[in-house]
């Protein structure tokens, strides 16, 4: 069960959603009706919502179909051209917020450790506004592993880290990447940062030494993004 409105319909839209269980008295709002267009809605009383999605569920929850499993191998044989690995988010909000940032920068899929890694729990899956439901994740054994595996099927690996060599605009991001962000206070681990091609950083004025993990990974993938977009702005130039 996921609740918000934003990650439930997402989930809708990328055909996830079994039902919707929206609360009754709920005012006017563009996202409910496109949900009842798309799935089957339930009204019901915002007690036995609060029951079925307790905490912030802005009057929507929803049953899900069994989330496709991959593994890397399956990720890989996509030829992916923008991966992004987690090593050691263990906040649920961090982890769904860096999914949300990989989902917009165009990511093709998120490698995730079986351990030391938060749960996409329901609260994750809120956190990444339903981009968790739209971004193929892979569950991997160990990360320094994996990021043999990756580097094998041609793809660079980078770790963001707060001394890597590199500044992260120094660095060409529109070749094949695996960007691997660290969690809170361990950042990426030694054997990660060892296995890995690169190690940029995010360069700070202030006093405050890093980022958020999360912060960390949205500016790293707009980096990423504003690379492979040279014309965002500027689409007719």
């Amino acid at each position: 069960m996921i609740h918000g409105r934003n990650a439930v319909l997402e989930a809708a839209r990328a055909g996830r959603v079994i039902k919707v269980y929206r609360a009754d008295g709920l005012g006017h709002d563009p996202r409910l009706d496109e949900l009842a267009r798309l799935v089957p809605v339930e009204v019901v009383p915002k007690d036995r919502l609060d029951s079925l999605a307790p905490g912030v569920n802005q009057g929507v929850a929803a049953e899900l179909k069994p989330r496709r499993e991959w593994t890397l191998d399956q990720l890989l044989k996509t030829n992916p051209s923008l991966l992004v690995a987690l090593d050691s988010i263990l906040d649920p909000q961090n982890l769904g917020a860096i999914l949300r940032s990989a989902e917009v920068a165009g990511c093709d899929g998120a490698l995730l450790p079986e351990h030391r890694s938060a749960p996409l729990s329901p609260a994750a899956v809120k956190a990444s506004s339903g981009a968790s439901e739209l971004l193929p994740i892979a569950k991997v054994s160990g990360l320094p592993s994996a990021i043999v595996d990756v580097k094998r099927a041609g793809v660079w690996c980078v770790a963001l880290d707060p001394r890597g060599e590199i500044p992260a605009w120094d660095f060409d991001f529109t070749q094949r990447v695996c960007v691997v962000v660290g969690g809170e206070g361990t950042g990426v681990h030694r054997l990660v940062k060892e296995r890995c091609d690169a190690r940029v950083r995010l360069p700070v004025v202030g006093h405050v030494a890093s980022f958020n993990a999360s912060a960390a990974a949205a500016a790293l993938l707009y980096e990423v993004m504003r690379q492979r977009l040279p014309k965002l702005d500027h689409p007719d130039a």
